[in-house]
């Protein structure tokens, strides 16, 4: 009857296990780190088998319901079956279902629209970036301005950072504002 009882009880459990697929990808941020990924334990008795594609490496929790994972240059996009976890019945030894997850890199360019060269003491211009919404940075910048007055002469550089679902993106060009040529009196013979 205990034996019975045992199979009855590693055929519900992953039964109810291979239930827990999910349609939705999980959606990260480019190189994200420190992902966690767990299913509803099953109790005592049982040993959980994660894979995740490279270059995503599994950074604690081997062999337990719940772990953690770094997820390196994974590609941008949707990356099929990314997490799968198979659990096991250290007793018999029965496997259940793989049950996978995607995972959604998020992809974003902003665009910088292209700016200067300035002279010195030019008045402030207004930097425009794609998509809209987003913050710029750098010396010169000024309330997402750039001021050819506030930076002095040289070249600089300009970030324009955009976040979508806690993400940042961002992308930099570079700004020159030249010296003004100073002429000397006009001579005369």
């Amino acid at each position: 009857m205990k034996k019975l009882l045992l199979i009855l009880f590693t055929m519900l459990t992953t039964i109810s296990f291979a239930q827990l697929t999910t349609n939705n990808p999980d959606t990260i941020c480019p190189n994200a780190t420190g992902s966690i990924y767990q299913v509803p334990s099953l109790g005592a008795g049982f040993n959980y088998t994660w894979t995740v594609v490279s270059p995503g490496t599994i950074t604690a929790g081997a062999g337990t319901n719940q772990i953690t994972v770094n997820w390196g240059s994974l590609p941008a996009g949707l990356n099929t079956n990314a997490v799968s976890v198979i659990a096991t019945n250290t007793v018999t030894g029965c496997q259940s279902q793989p049950v996978n997850l995607n995972v959604f890199v998020l992809t974003l360019t902003p665009t910088i629209t292209s700016i200067g060269p300035f002279c010195q003491g030019a008045p402030c211009v207004n930097l425009v970036g794609t998509p809209s919404g987003g913050l710029f940075s750098g010396t010169g910048v000024v309330s997402n301005q750039f001021c050819p007055t506030t930076s002095g002469v040289g070249s600089f550089t300009v970030t324009y950072t955009v976040t979508q679902n806690g993400c940042n993106f961002s992308t930099s060009t570079t700004v020159v504002v030249g010296q003004n040529p100073v002429l000397a009196p006009i001579q005369h013979n």
